[in-house]
């Protein structure tokens, strides 16, 4: 799974409905939508957050580009900016949440009974 991050400006968002909802309602089963968060910025923009489950950062971004253009009007194309797509794994790694950051080995409790 990669995530992919779009910037809005305000005046490329649409009223209702809601962007989130209308985006998940465009998802196509070849975008591999599997989650999109939104973060609404002070100044009226927002920062969206595509989940998709792609296996390569091409597919994924090249779908998170084609369902903005679904969602947005088309002159709101030339407005967004993007970052690269990263996978889920390595954002959780530099996160600190990944799995190789703590260790496999963990000690159990005895399972001798207590006899004091």
């Amino acid at each position: 799974m990669f995530i992919v991050t779009a910037t809005v400006p305000a005046g490329a968002l649409p009223g209702e409905p809601a962007l989130d909802v209308h985006i998940r309602q465009l998802a196509l089963p070849e975008d591999h939508l599997e989650h999109v968060h939104i973060f609404r910025a002070p100044d009226g923009g927002a920062r969206l957050t595509f989940f998709l489950g792609h296996p390569d950062s091409k597919g994924t971004e090249a779908a998170a580009v084609r369902l903005m253009a679904r969602a947005l009007p088309a002159t709101a194309g030339t407005e967004l900016g993007w970052a690269p797509a990263t996978s889920l794994l390595s954002t959780l790694e530099e996160l600190g949440a990944g799995a190789r950051s703590r260790p496999h080995v963990r000690e159990l409790p005895s399972q001798d009974p207590d006899n004091r």
